[in-house]
């Protein structure tokens, strides 16, 4: 039903934007003199709205005033309030620790807005909440920036880059305070990773999942960033989509070839593959392939005899010129066969495996075990030892061979390679693709096979996939690819390694066996640990020596040698760091809510989903709201790497050119969050935007001043109750529609839907059709006239609904607005006030009534160009909108009806017509004197004044005391 009321209502105010688009503006013009200049002698007795409320706040004034509202409106106090004031049970909001480096970014207004928003609507509900700030303080970006890539002890890292951290913390939330952030701001009301106490917690966490058996330790392949010096995660890569490869076709000697090819034993036979990565032929141990192919012996023009899969012989043959084909035959034919390797000559064996595809490449797979996954697992399946032969920093090593020793293997290694392998490579070509790059240098990476620590996803994989099920995903439009997202993160990850190269950040608590290499940790180890970060504090890792740490007595127990036990230097990911967050934060270890962007599917969302599944078998969260990032005007995602990042700080105060970065203040830039933040992957940031957010946050400004105007006591307390016109009861009605629209909105986290209903609201059913309609009963009518009154009631139940439903977007106008209200003179705090809609409003019956008079209004603005005040109308109504209209008009010819106030005409005659179907009005321009006071065109009295102006003006005289 509301929807059709909107719709309807909609059409039927078009006749109330007849003059300009801006006729929000012109409600408020009306008032803003003092004297009205058409009112000549009477204006002094017209009732024009009155308030010290600012329509305009600009430049210093608005910088002024933003911080004026937020020490006067209890900003800081608003979480602790709430926390004494309320009841539960608490919403949980989990916060994802933004990272502890460099100045606040527009990403960080979206993220901790759209949080405050969520935060601020249940406040103003009575829902008490849980909301911890953090910061996520570990890591390599940090340390980079607090060394400057100079080599230094691990100690001098860590206090350097502790110093970084904590210096970008307090400028980090010294802004989300200027933003209007509800949150316990003290030092104990927020965490950050790099605590103490956040540190013990995370190595006991660790110890558990240690313990299950779902933390282990293995020589496996991972992401290896050569200009970092340490494994990385999926999380951590970035793809260029412009890198360049050379690849290359190489021919690889079969000594040993398939039986089904004795025929051609006496001619040699090579295997083609085809690689993007000729530096690790130098790692080939195998030729892969796959069982049930079709592959071919194919001859080239030199009568060279080469197998490839036939499906792509073409593509071969337009690279390497003609090839004739000899014999076919499926994959499995190639079991048992051997290959000699391109440089040391060892025979290496064909394997067969269900990675082998036959649409790119040669259909043979070059197979370096420490160097790709499907490699690796091949190699495990096959019992084959590992040969890894590039170190930290991406060269080879020894086992790679004197001629390698010591080359970068992604530059000088590939040249070296191909220089080598001349007389084999028989085609070499420069490829544009996608490759995984260190997103923090901005450097490509490589796979290598290390000694890791990680997490077994596959033992939880079906429990993580089934506790998604349950999670709900918002905004709801984007559900299903949300949804795919997240199982895409979990599904396709068997392991997730945990373990970093580096050392800012949390120790992983193990020692080792210097000569065995074995690894001892254990729950007793740990807690020993913890007791020496308590009394050295969370650098002793570093600072002290094994038996300092853990005691003598414990290394006796681990059966080892005190000369022979080390500490291990890896460190925990920062993904870890912050997944584990739920176990030290949330109470019950359950949130309600985690907010994110689209990014943290692949990061906090999945690391805190299965680091939760692991230690608590449930997820940490119930719901995950996404949103997207901020790009510039050209689309590009803001980075700091690109160098188009903008400081919130210049929307809310302005840059050095106030001409191109204006100051726009708090709830401009709040106002651009609620309208963008929410529901685009891409959130764009330009002026033209920021100038639209401001314009919007001005006409809200306008309605406000004139709905604050019109409660302006004119008259004291009296025993005057309101007499209800059927206009008041339809604003009602739709105010009643309006709140239950915007609270299912701001329910399901729909805040760009929320904005766009507030704005459609005040400019189509409060300004240009209630105000506009009611502005003669307001002005002009007895200040103590019982349908004045009402529409006075009317006014204020509007506003306290408007200011409370914008209130979670706008805390800073609403207020504002609320210091101005009339009746709160001792002034409480918006968020300590309660407020409720009444049921008795919802009376669609209404709607059908005063429709029929909006659609004459309309037909009557079709026809007039000037002030319809001017105008009687003659009505002929047929039987069903008769009635309606004699609700509104119950005389045949009056000037004083509440039809015509809705029709905005002097006078109006209304006639049943039962021989038409549609009603007709016309109207004719009154001949009449104009009222001098009230500016219509009734039947006057004496002195050029109405009937109704004159009685007014009477009945003051005799009533000074109650005029204010």
């Amino acid at each position: 039903m509301y929807r059709f009321l909107i719709k309807r209502t909609l059409i039927t105010n078009e006749i109330l934007k007849r003059k300009t688009n801006d006729e929000l503006a012109d409600t408020v013009k009306s008032y803003t003199k003092t004297k009205s200049k058409k009112q000549g002698k009477y204006s002094e007795t017209i009732l024009l709205p009155q308030t010290q409320f600012r329509v305009h706040l600009n430049g210093k004034t608005r910088i002024q005033e933003d911080k004026y509202l937020t020490e006067k409106c209890g900003f800081s106090e608003l979480y602790d309030w709430q926390k004494k004031n309320l009841s539960g049970p608490d919403f949980i909001l989990h916060d994802g620790p933004p990272y502890a480096n460099g100045i606040p970014h527009m990403g960080h207004a979206i993220n901790k807005i759209l949080k405050d928003i969520t935060l601020r609507y249940k406040i103003m509900n009575q829902n008490r909440v849980h909301y911890v700030p953090g910061w996520d303080c570990h890591g390599l970006p940090i340390e980079l920036k607090a060394v400057h890539n100079n080599a230094e002890n691990p100690l001098e890292i860590r206090k350097k880059a502790r110093k970084y951290a904590e210096e970008a913390i307090i400028k980090q939330k010294e802004a989300f305070q200027s933003w209007g952030v509800t949150a316990d701001w003290n030092e104990s009301g927020y965490y950050f990773t790099s605590h103490s106490s956040y540190i013990k917690n995370q190595l006991r966490q660790f110890i558990k999942l240690y313990k299950k058996g779902i933390i282990f330790r293995d020589f496996m392949p991972v992401y290896w960033s050569p200009s970092s010096r340490t494994a990385l995660a999926e999380s951590e890569l970035e793809y260029n989509q412009q890198h360049q490869s050379k690849a290359v076709i190489i021919r690889l000697y079969l000594d040993n070839i398939p039986v089904n090819l004795n025929s051609f034993k006496n001619h040699p036979i090579y295997a083609l593959i085809w690689t993007t990565t000729p530096w690790s032929l130098v790692a080939n141990q195998a030729i892969t392939f796959s069982a049930n192919a079709t592959y071919c012996l194919v001859e080239n023009n030199s009568r060279d005899l080469y197998i490839i899969a036939q499906d792509l012989l073409n593509t071969i043959e337009l690279k390497l010129g003609s090839l004739r084909t000899l014999v076919c035959f499926k994959g499995k034919e190639l079991e048992n066969s051997t290959y000699l390797h391109p440089f040391t000559k060892h025979k290496c064996p064909f394997l067969t495996a269900n990675h082998v595809t036959t649409n790119l490449g040669t259909g043979l797979v070059h197979t370096a075990p420490a160097h790709g996954p499907e490699d690796f697992l091949v190699a495990l399946e096959n019992k084959i030892h590992i040969l890894s032969i590039v170190d930290t920093e991406g060269r080879y090593t020894k086992e790679a061979g004197s001629q390698f020793c010591g080359l970068q293997v992604l530059t000088e290694g590939v040249d070296k390679v191909i220089d080598l392998l001349n007389q084999d490579i028989l085609h070499v070509e420069t490829i544009t693709h996608s490759y995984p790059y260190d997103w923090r240098t901005k450097k490509p990476v490589l796979i290598r096979a290390s000694n890791q620590w990680f997490i077994d996803i596959n033992s939880l994989k079906e429990k993580i996939i089934d506790s998604i099920k349950n999670i709900d995903i918002y905004p709801k439009c984007n559900h299903t690819s949300f949804m795919n997202a997240l199982l895409a993160g979990i599904k396709n990850r068997p392991y997730w390694c945990i373990s970093r190269q580096r050392s800012w950040g949390t120790p992983i608590p193990v020692v080792y066996s210097k000569t065995t290499g074995k690894a001892f940790t254990n729950e007793e180890i740990v807690e020993r640990l913890c007791n020496s970060i308590d009394k050295y504090g969370p650098d002793c890792w570093w600072e002290y020596s094994v038996k300092d740490l853990i005691g003598l007595d414990m290394i006796e127990k681990l059966n080892i040698a005190a000369d022979d036990i080390e500490k291990g230097n890896d460190i925990m990911d920062i993904w870890f760091d912050s997944g584990i967050s739920w176990s030290m934060i949330l109470p019950n270890g359950k949130a309600n809510l985690y907010l994110e962007g689209y990014d943290q599917f692949s990061g906090w969302f999945q690391s805190s989903l299965i680091t939760s599944i692991a230690l608590q078998e449930c997820p940490s969260y119930s719901a995950i709201f996404v949103h997207g990032f901020a790009v510039d005007e050209n689309c590009l995602k803001m980075s700091k790497s690109i160098g188009n990042v903008i400081n919130p700080e210049e929307i809310l105060q302005g840059g050095s050119n106030l001409e191109k970065n204006p100051i726009y203040g708090v709830d401009v830039l709040r106002w651009w969050v609620a309208n963008h933040g929410s529901q685009h992957a891409q959130i764009p940031v330009s002026k033209n935007i920021f100038d639209g957010c401001k314009q919007s946050v001005y006409k809200l400004r306008l309605i406000l001043r004139f709905l604050l105007g019109a409660l302006h006591p004119y008259y004291k307390d009296i025993n005057c109750k309101p007499q209800y016109r059927i206009i008041d009861k339809y604003m009602l009605y739709l105010l009643f529609c309006y709140n239950e629209q915007i609270q299912q909105h701001y329910n399901n986290y729909d805040y760009h839907h929320a904005s766009k209903m507030i704005m459609n609201f005040i400019t189509n059913n409060v300004s240009s059709l209630y105000c506009t309609l009611i502005k003669d009963r307001l002005y002009c009518d007895e200040a103590t006239s019982s349908i004045r009154i009402a529409a006075v009631e009317v006014i204020k139940e509007i506003l306290n609904v408007l200011i409370r439903s914008i209130a979670p977007i706008l805390p800073h106008l609403a207020e504002e607005a609320w210091l101005h209200y009339p009746k709160n003179c001792a002034y409480i705090p918006l968020h300590c006030t309660q407020y409720n809609v009444l049921n008795s409003w919802n009376d669609p019956s209404i709607v059908q009534h005063i429709n029929v008079a909006l659609r004459l209004r309309y037909n009557i603005l079709k026809i007039a160009n000037k002030t319809t005040w001017k105008f009687h109308g003659i009505i002929d109504a047929n039987k069903e909108d008769f009635i309606s209209l004699c609700l509104l008009h119950d005389e045949r010819h009056s000037s004083i009806s509440e039809l015509c106030e809705i029709l905005q005409l002097s006078s109006v005659t209304l006639i049943e017509n039962n021989t038409i179907d549609e009603t007709q009005i016309q109207i004719f321009e009154i001949q009449k004197a104009l009222c001098e006071r009230c500016r219509r065109y009734p039947e006057t009295q004496e002195n050029d004044l109405c009937t109704r102006c004159a009685y007014v003006l009477s009945k003051n005289k005799s009533m000074q005391t109650v005029i204010v």
